[in-house]
């Protein structure tokens, strides 16, 4: 049986707390959402602490909430905004909304099905076209330039700057003993997107995360030298958005939309036109590990890839939003086999 020592606020004194996993259910806008919640159990007052790792339960119930009725992650809807250039303010004022309410999606708030269909729609490069035409008198000049280059393919300067910044040009351990190199990034990402079936973008963060941190771990070195966030539903690249823009328009990269086996629509990244110009070349090594995260990650659906990389302390243990450090690595859930 497992035990820890604890201290009880109700008996307020430490004891040895026994280990259970309850089912719990939460009604969540009038349907039932069962959770099965680790906790330790005081053996005198039968009071129960939710595990430190397990996080919020409610937050869980949401996440399986959303799952039944297709609606879009905290992380989804914050990448449809940001892929755009747009601020909060200004992505709310296109929607008829308030900031608030972006805000409070974008934090883990549950987004009503009918603003969720509407958020989900700027997903579409030609919707946001007709929308900035029939709205776009909303926003400051800048930001509808912004906007407009962002739909048109172009690189935003300012924001392509704040990616060149974040991303380390040194040789250091934050880097995984690499400068981040966008060929070698694009090669990556084409070469998932060619060998792992139905890439979607939260499968995609996750897949990237995972090979650049098994690289490190095994040679002492990541793949891309990009830096990756502690974001809600796991591992972000930082700037993928931008990024993502840019890969598109190099056509290394094909974004289509999809409809799934569930019935929901969503987006599927493939390689692009233009993948066989990729000029960087990986080594045996680097191949050696995308064959290996093919094979033990490619067949997992977006959430069981994104449940797992929750387990991981590279994720546990850094502060959200904040860069995940490449020392995390050599605790990763796994090895290259011998």
């Amino acid at each position: 049986m497992k035990e820890s020592t604890l201290y009880c606020p109700s008996c307020e004194v430490e004891r040895s707390f026994r280990f259970e996993e309850r089912e719990q259910e939460y009604d969540v806008r009038g349907e039932s959402i069962a959770v099965v919640v680790p906790v330790w159990m005081c053996p005198v007052c039968g009071d129960t602490i939710v595990d430190a790792e397990f996080g919020d339960p409610i937050e869980k119930a949401y996440e399986e909430y959303r799952r039944r009725k297709g609606l879009l992650s905290p992380t989804e809807i914050q990448e449809i905004r940001s892929r755009w250039g747009l601020s909060q303010a200004a992505f709310a004022a296109l929607l008829g909304m308030s900031q608030a309410t972006i805000n409070r999606y974008e934090q883990g708030s549950l987004q009503q099905e009918k603003e969720d269909e509407l958020i989900r729609a700027c997903a579409n490069r030609n919707h946001m076209a007709d929308l900035l035409r029939r709205r776009g008198d909303v926003l400051s000049e800048r930001q509808r330039h912004a906007a407009e280059a962002a739909i048109e393919g172009a690189r935003p300067a300012a924001t392509w700057a704040a990616i060149v910044n974040a991303m380390p040009s040194e040789v250091s351990k934050r880097s995984g003993f690499r400068a981040f190199d966008y060929n070698r990034y694009v090669a990556v990402v084409a070469w998932l997107c060619g060998n792992v079936a139905l890439v979607t973008q939260t499968k995609l963060y996750k897949l990237l995360f995972y090979t650049d941190y098994l690289c490190f771990k095994e040679y002492t070195r990541s793949l891309t030298g990009a830096l990756y966030l502690r974001m809600p539903y796991g591992p972000v690249p930082v700037g993928f958005g931008t990024l993502r823009t840019q890969m598109e328009e190099d056509e290394y990269v094909s974004v289509d939309e999809a409809t799934f086996q569930n019935g929901n629509f969503g987006e599927v990244f493939r390689p692009g036109r233009k993948v066989e110009q990729i000029e960087t070349m990986l080594d045996e090594n680097e191949l050696r590990v995308l064959r290996f995260v093919r094979d033990t990650l490619g067949g997992l659906t977006p959430s069981d890839i994104s449940d797992r990389s929750h387990r991981e302390s590279a994720w546990k243990d850094t502060p959200p939003r904040h860069v995940i450090s490449y020392e995390k690595a050599t605790e990763l859930s796994f090895s290259l086999p011998e």
